[in-house]
C-alpha cells in the first residue's frame, strides 16, 4: 500500500466502518481467530475488524510507539517515534447523562464548565472533548483510565485556564473531529523534559490519504507548565 513518507512524524490513522469488510477470518492467526469467534455482538465484531484490518493495512517500523482506538465501526491507530509515548482515543457522539458521568468522573471545575453549556449538542461535544483528552492520556501515560478521569483536567481554557497532566514532561495533544458526530484524541509525551515538537500526520483508510480534519482542541506544555497551542 502507498502511502506519504514521514520522517520523525507521529501519524494518526482513521479507518471507516467500510473497512471491516475486508476482513478475512480465515486468513487470521489462530490466536486472532479465536479473539474474533469470541466475539458474538455486531457492534464488536465491527469494531475488532476494523481495527485488526487497519493494522495490517499500515507499514509500522518496528521501533515505533503505537496506540489503538476503536468506536462504532471506526478506528484510529496512532503511531509515534520512540522517544515520545502516544496515546489515541476515537468516540462516536452518542446522548448520554452528561452532567452525571462527569460529577462521578470529572474535576468539579469540568463539572462547572459541562454545567454552563446551555446547548445539548455543545454540552455532548464538549463531553466528549474532555473525556477523549483524558483516555489518550492514560494510554500515553500508562495509567489506569479511573485514575486519569481524576488526575487529568482540561478545564475550558476561556474560563479558568485549568490545564492539569499528571507529568512534569513536556507533552502535546489534540483533539480532532473529521466527522460531526466523531471526536479523535491524539496525547504525546516526551521521554526527556524540555521542548517536544509535535509533527502530526493525520490520514485515513481505505483508501490511504492525507486528510485535514478540523481541530476541536489543541494543548501543549513544556517541563510540566502549560504552553500554547501545539
Amino acid at each position: 500500500m502507498s502511502r506519504p513518507s514521514s520522517t520523525g512524524a507521529s501519524q494518526v490513522w482513521l479507518s471507516t466502518p467500510d473497512a471491516a469488510g475486508r476482513l478475512d477470518p480465515s486468513r487470521l492467526a489462530t490466536e486472532d481467530r479465536a479473539q474474533w469467534a469470541a466475539l458474538h455482538s455486531r457492534r464488536r465484531r465491527l469494531d475488532w475488524a476494523s481495527s485488526r484490518v487497519l493494522l495490517d493495512a499500515v507499514p509500522m517500523a518496528p521501533d515505533r510507539n503505537r496506540s489503538l482506538s476503536h468506536s462504532h465501526g471506526y478506528a484510529a491507530l496512532a503511531l509515534a517515534p520512540p522517544f515520545l509515548a502516544i496515546g489515541v482515543d476515537v468516540e462516536w457522539l452518542v446522548p448520554r447523562d452528561f452532567l452525571g458521568m462527569a460529577e462521578i468522573a470529572f474535576a468539579p471545575v469540568e463539572v462547572d464548565c459541562l454545567a454552563s453549556i446551555g446547548d445539548p449538542a455543545d454540552r455532548c461535544a464538549k463531553f466528549y472533548e474532555l473525556w477523549t483528552l483524558k483516555e489518550a492520556f492514560a494510554k500515553a501515560l500508562g495509567l489506569p483510565l479511573v485514575d486519569a478521569l481524576q488526575q487529568c483536567c482540561f478545564a475550558d481554557a476561556g474560563r479558568t485556564g485549568t490545564i492539569v497532566v499528571p507529568t512534569p514532561q513536556s507533552w502535546c495533544a489534540k483533539v480532532f473531529a473529521p466527522r460531526p458526530q466523531l471526536r479523535v484524541a491524539v496525547a504525546c509525551v516526551a521521554d526527556v523534559t524540555g521542548s517536544i515538537r509535535f509533527p502530526l500526520e493525520t490520514l485515513e483508510w481505505p483508501p490511504a490519504r492525507p486528510t485535514a480534519w478540523p481541530i476541536a482542541c489543541s494543548l501543549a506544555s513544556i517541563g510540566g507548565g502549560r504552553g500554547g497551542a501545539c
